[in-house]
């Protein structure tokens, strides 16, 4: 196979550059999924950073990186990473998935490129921890500035630290509007030391911005619209052909989404645990102005157990998507509020990379067109989730489960019109009655290498429910990684 000739001639021509004391990481895996009528279960391919197919198939994987080294004493280190992938039932054969390069002084970074996200909660998570940028898609380039972790605030004696990140990115898929970047920044701030109770709480923030739309043409794009979207300000009316759009100046320049955290953490040397709650908004609809709009929220158990092999970490978790922002009506009588999450009538890409969802999985691409516009009409939900992980002796093991009702989406329904616009009351109703009862499941089983060179995942899923095909299936992987240099030297 070529890929995996140019990728291992990579990895050669890596380690030749390489010395000893820098250190380059190979991971290669081959895996090979089933499932009934050529489709894989939900969570064999969901959150997989997109290197997945749907469809029942064979994936070879190869990725080389240079990771920070802890104990280098060094103020100033270097990171990088490459990784690519090659299947059958990817469009092109071959998919470049991370490639980045990274400065980092103490706990201060720069990074330029493509990076997946960490993974969270040891995978248990239906979300990776995060409701808009989960692992459930490809990345997409960009620069980036922040903190690698929190920062302690002088004469504060550790007792509060803060952590944030700048962002500006490109998609580089086929979209419907040509050219987008992609903003993004957070800023957390923690109240106690890492061991012990603390307590942190923060904000994401994302926009879709600039671009060629083919409706609207040429959208801002220059310094003064990255102001705009920064503070989230309103932008101009939109014209074209067919009529006028008021969407961005009587909510802001962009498509923007975002989501508030709030953490209660208690750490010892045994254990640790936190309980957690995001609350999703888009625009100015669902921002926290008023107490009863924060509704959208996902709540969070993690427990980690450093002591007990059987049961080392639990997650549960609840997320409703029911409310979708407040209610506010604009002198020209459109309607701010009822987001529909992942949607957007000018970005109509919507909240996806490479037609897979940014967001949590549960809201997949529902409709995708030839023109690249693609709809998530599955945006309201209830999800529960619980998830465990362990050992059996050297038998690693993860189990979790996904159960959550379907609600498509929600819309406003006006009960009387006759009356002034003032005094409207708006109803909620949802596009799917009765609702749709789905449950995903999957266990995952690791055999460690120890006769063998390397490690064995196994990985077995059920769908069943109202929304998919009942299906069983699995994913079967071959997985080996460890120093290319000391592979290499081993050789000689």
């Amino acid at each position: 196979m070529n890929f995996k000739r140019i990728l291992i001639s990579l990895m050669v021509c890596v380690a030749g550059l390489s010395s000893q004391a820098q250190k380059i990481n190979y991971t290669i895996e081959d895996l090979q999924t089933v499932g009934k009528d050529k489709y894989v279960p939900f969570w064999i391919h969901s959150n997989q950073n997109g290197l997945i197919p749907v469809k029942s198939a064979n994936v070879f994987y190869l990725g080389l990186q240079k990771k920070y080294e802890k104990e280098n004493p060094n103020e100033w280190q270097w990171s990088s990473g490459i990784d690519g992938a090659y299947s059958s039932e990817y469009d092109k054969n071959v998919i470049l998935n991370q490639y980045y390069a990274s400065l980092r002084y103490k706990k201060i970074q720069i990074l330029a490129g493509a990076i997946n996200p960490v993974i969270e909660y040891d995978g248990l998570s239906f979300s990776n921890g995060n409701l808009i940028m989960s692992s459930n898609a490809r990345n997409y380039p960009k620069l980036e500035i922040g903190s690698t972790g929190y920062l302690n605030v002088p004469f504060t004696k550790g007792w509060v630290s803060v952590k944030g990140v700048l962002s500006n990115g490109w998609f580089i898929d086929d979209r419907y509007v040509d050219d987008v970047m992609l903003h993004h920044k957070n800023a957390y701030i923690r109240f106690g030391k890492s061991k012990g109770f603390s307590f942190e709480f923060g904000i994401e923030h994302y926009v879709q911005w600039g671009g060629f739309s083919p409706v609207y043409g040429q959208l801002e794009n220059d310094i003064k619209a990255f102001g705009k979207i920064f503070f989230a300000k309103p932008g101009k009316v939109l014209e074209s052909d067919s009529g006028s759009s008021h969407n961005e100046s009587d909510n802001s320049l962009g498509n923007h989404i975002g989501q508030n955290l709030i953490k209660l953490n208690y750490v010892t040397d045994d254990y640790e645990v936190s309980v957690s709650a995001k609350n999703m908004f888009e625009d100015r609809s669902g921002m926290i102005k008023k107490f009863k709009n924060i509704r959208d929220i996902n709540y969070g158990l993690y427990l980690k157990l450093n002591k007990c092999k059987l049961i080392s970490s639990f997650l549960v978790e609840y997320y409703s998507s029911l409310h979708q922002g407040s209610v506010e009506v604009t002198d020209n009588l459109s309607v701010i509020g009822y987001d529909s999450y992942f949607n957007n009538s000018i970005y109509r890409s919507g909240w996806s990379n490479y037609q897979r969802g940014f967001g949590i999985p549960i809201n997949t691409p529902t409709i995708i067109n030839n023109d690249h516009s693609i709809s998530f009409n599955n945006t309201t939900f209830k999800v529960f989730n619980v998830g465990f992980a362990g050992s059996l002796d050297w038998l690693q093991y993860k189990f979790k489960f996904t159960w959550y009702k379907n609600y498509g989406q929600v819309y406003p329904v006006v009960e009387d019109r006759s009356i002034p616009v003032d005094d409207w009351v708006f109803l909620r109703k949802y596009t799917v009655e009765p609702q749709q009862f789905q449950r995903h499941y999957l266990l995952e089983l690791k055999f460690p290498a120890k006769k063998l060179p390397f490690d064995i995942i196994a990985s077995f899923a059920y769908d069943h429910g109202d929304m998919y095909k009942n299906n069983f299936g699995c994913m079967l992987k071959l997985s080996r990684s460890g120093i290319l240099n000391d592979l290499i030297s081993k050789k000689h």
